[in-house]
């Protein structure tokens, strides 16, 4: 097996957006405030994925429009979504007599 991850479906969709606005990763680093290597990491899948406020600066960046940028946002929710009642947490258990 090799250790290539495929793109996600926001990774992709991430990379065609910013060709279409004719934009490379430096300019759309420049423009939204997330770095150049997470952009590449997002587009290549090589990350957990985006919370909220990435996405949305990156659809500022990127100029979309309402419809696209919902579409932007979709495509990271199976990522990045985890239902709050999916976390565990434990408590530690009292110690018990030494014997």
């Amino acid at each position: 097996m090799g250790n290539a991850v495929p793109a996600t479906e926001f990774g992709r969709l991430l990379l065609t957006l910013r060709t279409r606005a004719g934009l490379s990763q430096e300019r759309l680093s420049h423009a939204t405030g997330v770095s150049v290597r997470a952009l590449a990491d997002l587009e290549r899948g090589r990350s957990r994925g985006p919370q909220r406020r990435t996405v949305q600066a990156l659809a500022a960046g990127l100029g979309l429009d309402d419809d696209t940028a919902a579409e932007l946002e979709r495509a990271m929710r199976p990522r990045t979504d985890a239902p709050a009642t999916g976390r565990r947490t434990t408590s530690p258990q009292p110690a018990g007599p030494a014997a």
